[in-house]
């Protein structure tokens, strides 16, 4: 069996929505498993940081990519 992709979240230190889109992931995951990790936008090089400033949070998994606002709900579907 393949293992799964870990999916991410991309955002920024200080980002209130990004703080939230965290706390949905980690609802998500008391009723069901994946794996994802943080990514800080603010770590990339300048252009492509200021081209994800205005979208961020962004959740990217294998199925589907997710733009701030989504619910637990939305998370759940991308499995």
């Amino acid at each position: 069996m393949n293992s799964p992709m870990i999916w991410r979240l991309y955002g920024t230190v200080g980002c209130h929505l990004c703080e939230l889109a965290t706390a949905e992931l980690i609802h998500a995951q008391a009723v069901a498993e994946f794996e994802w990790e943080y990514v800080d936008i603010a770590e990339f090089d300048n252009p492509l940081a200021h081209a994800w400033a205005d979208k961020i949070p962004v959740l990217v998994t294998p199925n589907r990519t997710l733009f701030y606002p989504f619910s637990v709900m939305d998370i759940l579907d991308c499995l």
